[in-house]
Protein backbone atom coordinates (compact mmCIF):
# COMPACT_ATOMS: atom_id res chain seq x y z
CA UNK A 1 0.00 0.00 0.00
CA UNK A 2 1.08 3.59 -0.78
CA UNK A 3 1.67 5.64 2.50
CA UNK A 4 2.17 9.27 1.09
CA UNK A 5 0.08 11.18 -0.68
CA UNK A 6 -3.38 8.94 0.12
CA UNK A 7 -6.23 8.31 2.67
CA UNK A 8 -7.59 5.09 3.00
CA UNK A 9 -11.12 4.48 3.57
CA UNK A 10 -14.47 2.97 2.83
CA UNK A 11 -16.61 5.62 2.03
CA UNK A 12 -19.31 4.97 -0.28
CA UNK A 13 -18.19 7.35 -3.32
CA UNK A 14 -14.69 8.42 -4.24
CA UNK A 15 -14.60 11.34 -6.66
CA UNK A 16 -12.00 13.59 -8.70
CA UNK A 17 -12.87 16.53 -10.97
CA UNK A 18 -10.86 18.70 -12.96
CA UNK A 19 -12.28 21.03 -15.79
CA UNK A 20 -15.70 19.35 -15.62
CA UNK A 21 -14.28 16.16 -16.00
CA UNK A 22 -14.94 13.42 -13.40
CA UNK A 23 -13.98 10.38 -12.07
CA UNK A 24 -16.16 8.21 -9.99
CA UNK A 25 -15.81 4.86 -8.03
CA UNK A 26 -18.93 3.92 -6.43
CA UNK A 27 -17.85 1.78 -3.67
CA UNK A 28 -21.11 -0.34 -3.15
CA UNK A 29 -19.05 -3.22 -1.85
CA UNK A 30 -17.87 -0.96 1.00
CA UNK A 31 -14.30 -2.09 0.52
CA UNK A 32 -11.12 -0.14 1.93
CA UNK A 33 -9.82 1.86 -1.09
CA UNK A 34 -6.61 4.10 -1.09
CA UNK A 35 -6.47 6.97 -3.15
CA UNK A 36 -3.09 7.86 -3.68
CA UNK A 37 -2.83 11.92 -5.77
CA UNK A 38 -0.14 11.07 -8.22
CA UNK A 39 0.39 14.21 -10.24
CA UNK A 40 2.39 16.30 -7.95
CA UNK A 41 2.46 14.35 -4.70
CA UNK A 42 3.40 10.97 -5.26
CA UNK A 43 5.33 11.09 -8.32
CA UNK A 44 6.69 15.50 -8.67
CA UNK A 45 7.99 14.88 -12.56
CA UNK A 46 7.89 13.57 -15.55
CA UNK A 47 4.79 12.10 -17.23
CA UNK A 48 1.93 10.75 -14.17
CA UNK A 49 -1.83 9.98 -14.31
CA UNK A 50 -3.32 12.10 -11.98
CA UNK A 51 -5.04 9.85 -9.08
CA UNK A 52 -4.49 6.02 -8.18
CA UNK A 53 -7.21 3.83 -6.46
CA UNK A 54 -5.73 0.51 -4.34
CA UNK A 55 -8.65 -1.35 -3.89
CA UNK A 56 -8.35 -3.12 -0.33
CA UNK A 57 -5.61 -0.68 1.01
CA UNK A 58 -4.09 -3.47 2.86
CA UNK A 59 -3.72 -6.64 0.66
CA UNK A 60 -4.28 -4.44 -2.69
CA UNK A 61 -4.92 -6.47 -5.50
CA UNK A 62 -6.74 -4.25 -7.50
CA UNK A 63 -5.30 -0.84 -8.76
CA UNK A 64 -7.52 2.06 -11.28
CA UNK A 65 -4.82 4.42 -12.62
CA UNK A 66 -6.63 7.76 -13.79
CA UNK A 67 -5.80 10.82 -16.08
CA UNK A 68 -7.93 13.85 -16.51
CA UNK A 69 -7.45 15.33 -19.55
CA UNK A 70 -8.66 17.80 -22.44
CA UNK A 71 -8.30 15.84 -25.33
CA UNK A 72 -5.05 14.48 -25.64
CA UNK A 73 -5.40 10.81 -25.47
CA UNK A 74 -1.93 9.83 -26.92
CA UNK A 75 -0.55 12.01 -24.34
CA UNK A 76 -2.77 10.61 -21.55
CA UNK A 77 -1.75 7.09 -22.28
CA UNK A 78 1.85 7.98 -21.86
CA UNK A 79 0.84 9.28 -18.31
CA UNK A 80 -0.92 6.66 -17.70
CA UNK A 81 1.77 3.71 -18.89
CA UNK A 82 4.81 6.44 -17.11
CA UNK A 83 2.68 5.96 -14.21
CA UNK A 84 2.13 1.87 -14.31
CA UNK A 85 5.94 1.61 -14.93
CA UNK A 86 6.95 3.42 -12.10
CA UNK A 87 4.67 2.13 -9.53
CA UNK A 88 5.48 -1.55 -10.64
CA UNK A 89 9.47 -0.47 -10.01
CA UNK A 90 8.97 1.42 -6.77
CA UNK A 91 5.44 0.37 -4.99
CA UNK A 92 5.64 -3.54 -6.36
CA UNK A 93 2.57 -3.57 -8.18
CA UNK A 94 3.72 -5.90 -10.79
CA UNK A 95 1.25 -8.46 -9.40
CA UNK A 96 -1.86 -6.63 -8.88
CA UNK A 97 -4.51 -6.28 -11.57
CA UNK A 98 -4.58 -2.92 -13.04
CA UNK A 99 -7.06 -0.91 -15.18
CA UNK A 100 -6.66 2.76 -16.69
CA UNK A 101 -9.61 5.10 -16.80
CA UNK A 102 -9.01 8.05 -19.15
CA UNK A 103 -11.71 10.81 -19.29
CA UNK A 104 -11.79 13.22 -21.75
CA UNK A 105 -13.22 16.58 -22.85
CA UNK A 106 -14.10 14.77 -26.53
CA UNK A 107 -12.41 11.42 -28.21
CA UNK A 108 -10.07 12.64 -30.42
CA UNK A 109 -9.48 10.90 -33.57
CA UNK A 110 -6.89 7.53 -33.34
CA UNK A 111 -3.66 7.65 -35.18
CA UNK A 112 -1.35 4.82 -34.89
CA UNK A 113 0.78 6.26 -31.99
CA UNK A 114 -2.29 5.82 -30.02
CA UNK A 115 -3.46 2.44 -31.77
CA UNK A 116 0.38 1.64 -30.28
CA UNK A 117 -0.25 2.69 -26.66
CA UNK A 118 -3.32 0.17 -26.39
CA UNK A 119 -1.85 -2.29 -27.90
CA UNK A 120 0.77 -1.98 -25.04
CA UNK A 121 -1.65 -1.68 -22.18
CA UNK A 122 -3.58 -4.62 -23.66
CA UNK A 123 -0.58 -7.02 -24.51
CA UNK A 124 0.19 -5.98 -20.47
CA UNK A 125 -2.97 -7.54 -19.69
CA UNK A 126 -4.70 -3.97 -18.13
CA UNK A 127 -8.34 -3.20 -19.46
CA UNK A 128 -8.65 0.79 -20.54
CA UNK A 129 -11.45 2.56 -20.44
CA UNK A 130 -12.09 5.92 -22.12
CA UNK A 131 -15.07 7.88 -21.73
CA UNK A 132 -16.34 11.77 -22.35
CA UNK A 133 -16.49 14.29 -19.52
CA UNK A 134 -18.08 11.16 -16.96
CA UNK A 135 -17.20 8.06 -16.15
CA UNK A 136 -18.50 6.06 -13.09
CA UNK A 137 -17.59 2.46 -11.81
CA UNK A 138 -19.21 0.67 -9.37
CA UNK A 139 -17.24 -1.66 -7.25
Amino acid sequence: MIVSCNECDKRAIFAQKENKRSFRIKNSSKKYINEVRVDGCLIKSGKKCDWLYEIECQSTNKIFYVELKGKDLNHALEQILETIDYCNRVHNHNSCIKRAYIVLSRYPKEDSSIQKKKKELNKRGIKLKIATNVHEEVI
